[in-house]
């Protein structure tokens, strides 16, 4: 969730033109096709049917800043051109505007590296729980925490979220791990103690995470990714959060919440059914 300011949201809709629910010159298909090329989204059938405007306002509420602003950036180059293509001088007003914005998500975007950015334009909604492998059998378990983190996402409570999706994957992939126990024991990265490896319901997540990992069942960006989870996991321990001056924000609940539709994508992968 990107969460941007009351006067960053007021200077983009002034120079986006989002009076009466339009967006600058865009119709609606132009529109759709503009977003999804730039973030991957169809706005059209991922959010409520709405103005062009309110569903621009959509995109800025719900996704993670660095798309926001990879989208906002292209919309600003798009105002420009257009000035251009016209052949009209922009107001000394404008030009302070589409200067002080693109600045600020230039910013925004280089901030954010490269293999984060690409990883989050991944779209993983669409994931059937019934398609995930059949030794899981807390399918609907799982469906009501992914209800469970929307709904912490919209209360703005980014904690809540990051130890939801910490429990849920340490859950499933010891699930899956004890129900294929000779292979997950096998793997030469398994956790060893005095030469033998631990029994699995002794397995840490970080164990979860790189034996899924080496054995392919997790894709390397999802196990990198899932490895930044469980270490922000570790702040259910309030005197290790102070110790360590960590304050959980959305956004990072909001990249927590992609890692476990990547990771459930992974499963279904895995399963031979996705």
């Amino acid at each position: 969730m990107a969460d941007l300011d009351n006067a960053t949201k007021r200077k983009l809709e002034s120079i986006f033109d989002m009076g009466g629910g339009y967006v600058l010159d865009f119709s609606n298909a132009r529109f759709a096709d503009f977003v999804k090329t730039a973030i991957g989204v169809d706005p059209y059938e991922k959010y409520p049917p709405a103005s062009k405007a309110v569903l621009l306002r959509a995109i800025w509420h719900q996704e993670p800043l660095p798309i926001v602003a990879k989208l906002n950036l292209e919309l600003l180059e798009h105002w420009r051109i257009g000035k251009l293509i016209v052949d009209e001088e922009p107001k000394a007003a404008e030009i302070a505007l589409h200067g002080e914005l693109t600045a600020q998500f230039s910013v925004l975007v280089a901030s954010a590296d490269r293999a984060t950015t690409e990883f989050l334009l991944k779209d993983f909604t669409a994931i059937d729980l019934d398609a995930l492998p059949q030794v899981l059998t807390s399918r609907d378990v799982v469906e009501a925490r992914l209800r469970e983190i929307d709904a912490c996402i919209e209360s703005a409570a980014p904690l809540a979220v990051i130890f939801l999706v910490g429990s849920t994957l340490e859950g499933l992939l010891m699930e899956l791990a004890m129900a294929n126990a000779a292979r997950f024991t096998a793997a030469p990265s398994a956790p060893k103690e005095r030469g033998k490896v631990r029994p699995i319901n002794q397995w840490r997540l970080s164990d979860l995470i790189a034996v899924s990992r080496a054995l392919g069942i997790l894709s390397a960006d999802v196990s990198k990714f899932a490895d930044h989870v469980r270490n922000f996991r570790n702040y259910i321990h309030p005197r290790q959060q102070l110790a360590e001056a960590f304050e959980p924000r959305i956004e990072t609940a909001r990249i927590a919440q992609h890692v476990l539709r990547a990771a459930l994508a992974d499963l279904q992968r895995a399963s031979g059914r996705g």
